[in-house]
């Protein structure tokens, strides 16, 4: 409508397509959204309300206005049918259907919808918007510019309307090649006022493309500032060749498997029970893995997972060493890590993602055994003995079971190393 209603107005488009539409189709359209309006659900304050008599109350209230008066025939009213051809000297009914036009606000509605829409980004949907709404107000002003009769006799429809497109293009876009001038008082208004709309809508929507450019990916836009920031440190410290080399690979490996976001800092923004609820989505591939764990119920890895930290080793870094006083225990979420004896050189074994190590620091406070050291970059999650605790002493059937498997597997390790030895 917002397209076709202006050319009908402009060119006196008649016949049965634009009949059909402008007539039948949209009343029929329009009405169908109507009574669907009065038996659909919205949400008030983060809650979905159902009720039909609220429902239809809060449809009244808001909507139902406009919808009337975009399916209220007022060109059939204005029709010779109802007030005969001599008390109709001028046609209005084109301009009359242009009344429905005021179904483009329903568009603020639809939008603040798609922004919360995972299938969208937010920032290519409003560069979309702003496009669609400077083609439409330069389709509006092209026809404009023909009904004060800048038109060429021996140019087609099409192409007069094409010559008025490309005036108001270049017109918004302060261009002005000036082929295409006023030729009287009411075009030199016309120009006037669409060169004042046009700077304001130019120079708003270069203002909104240049920010929705720079905000299509924040995520990397804050990567690139941090980058820049770690740069310009390493030249004022002066540090060496090998260490910067270093602080840039764990900063962009960093990017690649995080997106540089820190998961503690989102889940702290939320509720207790959606931060159980997203803790357990990320963390329960981690968890399934982990032997220790297998049977235990799930209001048990609830809690768990709310006590994992997240923690990352690169290549050669150790992550605790032999004979240290142990307090924390690990699973390896990605990455691989050697567990050896820094004495003898010898590795013992080498875990990879799903595996743990360091449980037996979680129930006693011995010195730890052996080393260990990540081999790649690595994804961990650390819990601490006495947040387990804490857990364990809400579980004590589990309790029993975690300290029957820590004792079987810290005999069998001391076993392992007497048969190397």
């Amino acid at each position: 409508m917002a397209v076709l209603g202006p050319l009908e107005l402009v060119y006196k488009l008649r016949g049965k397509v634009f009949l059909i539409y402008s007539g039948v189709f949209l009343t029929c359209f329009f009405l169908i959204d109507m009574l669907l309006s009065f038996r659909t659900a919205f949400y008030f304050r983060g809650e979905l309300v159902e009720d039909p008599r609220q429902i239809r109350r809060h449809y009244l209230r808001t909507w139902f206005v406009v919808d009337f008066i975009s399916l209220f025939p007022f060109d059939l009213l204005a029709s010779p049918i109802f007030i005969g051809p001599a008390q109709n000297p001028v046609d209005v009914v084109p301009a009359l259907r242009l009344v429905r036009l005021v179904r483009l606000l329903h568009l603020k509605e639809l939008i603040n919808r798609w922004r919360h829409a995972d299938f969208l980004n937010p920032s290519l949907m409003r560069l979309g918007i702003l496009v669609l709404w400077m083609l439409i107000m330069a389709h509006w002003a092209a026809c404009g510019w023909i009904v004060l009769g800048n038109v060429k006799t021996d140019y087609s429809a099409a192409e007069n309307y094409l010559r008025a497109f490309y005036w108001v293009i270049t017109t918004f876009a302060t261009i002005g090649y000036g082929d295409i001038t006023p030729a009287n008082i009411p075009q030199i208004a016309y120009t006037i006022c669409v060169e004042i709309v046009g700077v304001g809508m130019f120079g708003y929507m270069i203002g909104n493309i240049a920010s929705l450019l720079a905000n299509l990916d924040i995520a990397r836009s804050k990567y690139q500032e941090k980058i820049n920031r770690l740069n310009l440190f390493l030249e004022y410290r002066d540090i060496p060749i090998a260490l910067r080399q270093k602080l840039r690979h764990y900063y962009r490996y960093m990017w690649e498997s995080r997106r540089g976001y820190d998961e503690n800092l989102i889940l702290k923004d939320l509720p207790s029970a959606l931060q159980k609820e997203l803790a357990l989505h990320i963390h329960a591939d981690v968890i399934e893995k982990v032997p220790i764990f297998k049977g235990a119920s799930d209001a048990f890895i609830k809690e768990i997972v709310m006590k994992l930290t997240p923690a990352m080793f690169t290549p050669g870094d150790y992550i605790f060493r032999e004979g240290e006083i142990g307090h924390n225990m690990y699973f390896i979420s990605r990455g691989s890590v050697e567990v050896l004896s820094e004495k003898t050189g010898q590795v013992y074994a080498t875990l990879g993602e799903g595996g743990f190590f360091g449980e037996v620091a979680l129930l006693r406070q011995t010195p730890r055994n052996a080393s260990v050291r990540a081999l790649q970059y690595c994804d961990l999650y650390t819990l601490d003995s006495k947040n387990f605790q804490l857990v364990l002493n809400q579980f004590p059937d589990f309790a029993r079971h975690i300290k029957k498997m820590a004792r079987a597997r810290l005999h069998n390790s001391r076993m392992k190393r007497r048969r190397t030895r």
